[in-house]
């Protein structure tokens, strides 16, 4: 049987609470910086810069997910061994919230833009495939709507 690591120890002392709280708010700065990072990549449009900050994105919040856990089950400890400082983790994790709030927004804003555009794309392609001619009373001659045909999706974006 191995040595507990460090994280596996429960948290007995002052020192260690605070070391937790520490790391846990490294963590919190880390992947804010990296979700605000994204954000304004997305907002200015440069979507394959924002998409290269994947794994970067998931390192920190694998970092942070980790500690969250930890601090989760320690909970008692750290409100009893350093309550000033638990009680400012909890308010940076609530900004944390809200910069991901924001961050998914901004996404899903984006997302919706690049669906319409590829809407209006295939709009455009299938009314040029269509003849321009009118049916039997004057009336525009219906087509069956297939879908179009021809369009290249770059995903590397």
């Amino acid at each position: 049987m191995t040595d507990p690591t460090p994280a596996d120890l429960p948290v007995t002392s002052q020192v260690a609470a605070r070391a937790l709280i520490d790391q846990l708010d490294a963590s919190i700065v880390a992947l804010s910086t990296v979700i605000d990072e994204e954000t304004d990549l997305v907002r200015a449009g440069r979507l394959k810069a924002a998409a290269a900050m994947a794994a970067r994105k998931q390192e920190c919040s694998d970092v942070y997910v980790a500690l969250m856990l930890r601090a989760q089950r320690e909970v008692a400890a750290l409100g009893r061994l350093a309550p000033v400082e638990t009680q400012r983790i909890r308010k940076r994790h609530h900004l944390l919230q809200a910069d991901l709030q924001i961050n998914l927004a901004v996404l899903a804003t984006a997302h919706q833009v690049a669906e319409d555009l590829m809407r209006a794309v295939a709009r455009e392609v299938e009314g040029q495939r269509t003849p321009q001619t009118y049916g039997r009373p004057a009336t525009a001659a219906a087509r069956a709507y297939g879908g179009a045909r021809g369009i290249a999706l770059d995903r590397s974006l």
